[in-house]
Formats: C-alpha cells, sequence, structure tokens
C-alpha cells in the first residue's frame, strides 16, 4: 500500500496543562481530500497546529513524507507543507500578487528575487482562485470573502505537496465555495496533493471529500467514506443535536444533513 503523506500517531497535545487532543491518529494519502468535522472547541484546529508543528506535541508522533516533523528545519517544513489558517490579519499593506508571493519564499533563499518559476506558480493560483483581476489591490482593501481567497491562494501557489486548510470556505459566497473545492478535487486527483480540509459545511464536505473524519472532545469519533460517518446516530451525539438526520442529495447520491421539524 502507498506511504501516506502525512501520518499522525497517538498524538496528544494542548495548552496551559491542558490536552485538547488525545490520543489521536490517521493518515492523509497524496491524491485524496480527507474532510475534518466537528463541534466548536472539538479539537479541529488544535489538530492543524499540532500536525504543522506549531504546537508542541506532548506524545506521538509526526510524519511528513515518511520523516518525522521534529527533523524537518522550518524551510523545508514549508515546502513539504503548506497551511491556510482559519483567522490571519494582513500586516502589511502588499498587494494581492505580493501577498501570494510570499508562498514561494520556501522555493528560494531570503534575498534571492523572484523567478519565472515563482511568477508562474503566482498567476496560476490568482487564476484559480479568481483573484487575477484583483492582483494589483491592497490586501487591506479587500472584502472578507476576497481575504479569505487570497490566503487559499498563497497556499495554493507554494506548491506542497500536503496541503492543510482550516475553514476554507469561510466568508466565501456559494459560487465562489463550490469553486474552491472543486479547485482543491483538482490539486489532489490532477496533482496528486494530500489534502486535509476542516469544514463546518458537512454537506459540501460529502460531496467533495473521499473521507471524512469527526473529530469532537479531542479524539477521533469517525473516519472513513462520508456514508460510513454521516450517520444519524452519530451526528446527534456529537453535536449534541437530535434533529440532525441525514439523508441523500438527489443530484449526487451523496449523504446530505437536514434539520428533522
Amino acid at each position: 500500500m502507498t506511504s501516506p503523506a502525512l501520518q499522525v500517531r497517538n498524538v496528544r497535545a494542548g495548552y496551559d496543562g491542558r490536552d485538547i487532543l488525545q490520543d489521536v491518529s490517521f493518515d492523509l494519502y497524496a491524491g485524496e481530500v480527507l474532510g475534518v468535522a466537528g463541534p466548536n472547541g472539538g479539537g479541529k484546529s488544535t489538530l492543524l497546529r499540532a500536525a504543522t508543528g506549531l504546537l508542541p506535541l506532548r506524545t506521538g508522533s509526526v510524519q511528513i513524507s515518511g520523516r518525522d516533523l521534529a527533523q524537518i528545519g522550518f524551510r523545508e517544513r514549508a515546502r513539504l507543507c503548506a497551511v491556510q489558517p482559519q483567522v490571519e490579519a494582513p500586516l502589511f499593506d502588499y498587494s494581492v500578487e505580493q501577498f501570494v508571493m510570499l508562498g514561494r519564499h520556501p522555493h528560494r533563499s531570503a534575498i534571492a528575487l523572484a523567478t519565472a518559476t515563482d511568477h508562474a506558480a503566482v498567476e496560476k493560483a490568482l487564476a484559480r482562485t479568481d483573484l487575477s483581476a484583483l492582483a494589483a489591490r491592497s490586501i487591506r482593501s479587500l472584502s472578507t470573502g476576497e481575504w479569505q481567497r487570497a490566503l487559499i491562494a498563497r497556499a495554493v501557489a507554494q506548491d506542497a505537496p500536503v496541503v492543510l486548510l482550516d475553514e476554507p470556505g469561510a466568508h466565501l459566497d456559494p459560487g465562489h465555495r463550490h469553486e474552491m473545492h472543486l479547485l482543491l478535487k483538482a490539486m489532489a486527483r490532477e496533482e496528486k496533493r494530500a489534502v486535509l480540509c476542516i469544514s463546518h459545511d458537512l454537506n459540501l464536505a460529502a460531496e467533495f471529500c473521499g473521507r471524512l473524519m469527526l473529530v469532537a472532545g479531542g479524539t477521533v469519533r469517525g473516519l472513513g467514506a462520508p456514508a460510513e460517518v454521516l450517520r444519524d446516530d452519530l451526528l446527534q451525539e456529537v453535536f449534541r443535536c437530535p434533529s440532525l438526520r441525514v439523508g441523500t442529495n438527489p443530484f449526487s447520491g451523496r449523504p446530505n444533513t437536514f434539520f428533522a421539524p
């Protein structure tokens, strides 16, 4: 069987002496989109921070391409793994193009000028996130949804084999949210990237993710195909919502969640 692009084993991590993640394990493979869902405060964003080395592990291990994360330097780590955080404020008055170009920094020295390859990667990322027309705009002038797309574009331009995104669909209108998920699917299938996508939109995740992982209370409560994870009993328990029901999308045949009256 193919080795995982990202391997998380028995990870415990947290803040201020308190474990948020408790014995979490999963694999992420090249060519797949793995959706991560769960209630607020369940450990999803903490998992992302632990998997990228931003949060020290108390126990367990993380490997990227078969190498222990702790043994990989920060620059090489950035070449191997691109991250789109849930929240990030624009610190400098970059243009959109300059901001997306930051994703290319791991591929050259700190003082080197951007190469033709860098410019091509940025142009492609801007086009794929529908930002080409805004390339010269200040990032401080962007709407919340446009800023979200700029964060995604920076991660895309990084050209890393592993891509981790925290709520990439947040603040996006339905059209851009749909296009963003099509982009993630294409990156996985056509470019063989390993994509992990945290999402609160269970229906969209069910449509575009090959597997879903349900995280609650700092543990993995379900991992498998959407139809295996999206079950009435499990969702009602995890989200503490007896009204949640699972049906079928009549167009795709994929699971769809509803609220019973």
